[in-house]
């Protein structure tokens, strides 16, 4: 156990702090499943975002310098936002279950090994505050 003291103006407050050290035994496998789906998803936003840029440029630097007719100076536009709505709509779809496949893996996976070579051991940190005034 660990006495900490933090003294702020008139009041002095003592926490004191103790460590609990615990053991992940188990992972609930569709909880966590979810989880990492989730931010793969919205990591697939971000992304998404990026290439949406990305085509948009690429498509408008290659359009426009081919020669202008009427079909070649409506295609930049259309390029681009189709390709850039399907990078933002695809690309979290698809992280998303993929994080999700990744998930149950991980978690069946854990499931299985952590009995056998223990688990993940995780720190804990638990406060009892008494307050005073001096």
């Amino acid at each position: 156990m660990t006495n900490l003291k933090f003294t702020h103006q008139q009041t002095t407050q003592t926490v004191d702090c103790m460590v609990v050290e615990k053991t992940i035994q188990k992972i609930p496998v569709m909880s966590f499943a979810l989880m990492l789906a989730c931010v793969g998803a919205v990591i697939g936003i971000i992304v998404g975002i990026f290439y949406a840029v990305a085509f948009g440029a690429i498509f408008s630097s290659i359009f426009n310098n081919l020669p202008s007719t009427g079909a070649t100076t409506f295609m930049p536009g259309v390029f681009g936002l189709i390709f850039g709505v399907a990078a933002i709509v695809v690309i979290p779809i698809g992280a998303f279950i993929g994080g999700l496949i990744q998930g149950i893996i991980v978690a069946v996976v854990y499931n299985f090994l952590a009995p056998r070579i223990g688990g993940i051991k995780v720190q804990f940190k638990e406060d009892n505050q008494t307050t005073g005034t001096t």
